[in-house]
């Protein structure tokens, strides 16, 4: 028997488990090069469906062969992935309802500002005019 069959026998899907490993990382990797160096800024949608699927190819490995190294694995990866479930899902933007008009009062909101302190529409009530501008970020 050669030295691959070998390895291969004492620790059958070790392949699975390195790419199983390799998808969880590639999804936010992937999600950076897109955002920071091709500036194409999109949902990463791609990033937790890749971690997900990595998820399952470490599931498949350690159903092969159990040891600690691989339940350290699928702990630690599902985690990653879950954090990457929350964050996609829990900073969705609230729906277009369309530009702001002349004359109409300014739609209800609630925001946090960079100090920590809270931000409504009660907040832009009084006697003098207020212009909000909003600037898009650009990195």
């Amino acid at each position: 028997m050669n030295d691959l069959n070998k390895t291969t026998a004492r620790h059958p899907g070790r392949s699975l488990l390195f790419f199983g490993m390799f998808l969880a990382i590639a999804g936010p990797v992937l999600m950076m090069l897109l955002t920071f160096a091709a500036k194409i800024l999109i949902t990463p949608w791609y990033a937790p469906l890749l971690g997900t699927l990595g998820v399952a190819l470490i599931f498949l490995a350690l159903m092969r062969s159990r040891s600690i190294w691989r339940w350290t694995a699928l702990v630690i990866f599902t985690l990653f992935v879950g954090f990457q479930w929350w964050v996609l899902l829990a900073m969705r933007t609230p729906a277009y309802t369309g530009p702001v008009k002349d004359g109409q009062p300014f739609p209800a909101f609630a925001t946090t500002l960079a100090d920590g302190s809270a931000f409504t529409q009660a907040d832009l009530q009084g006697d003098q005019n207020t212009v909000m501008v909003f600037f898009r970020g650009h990195w």
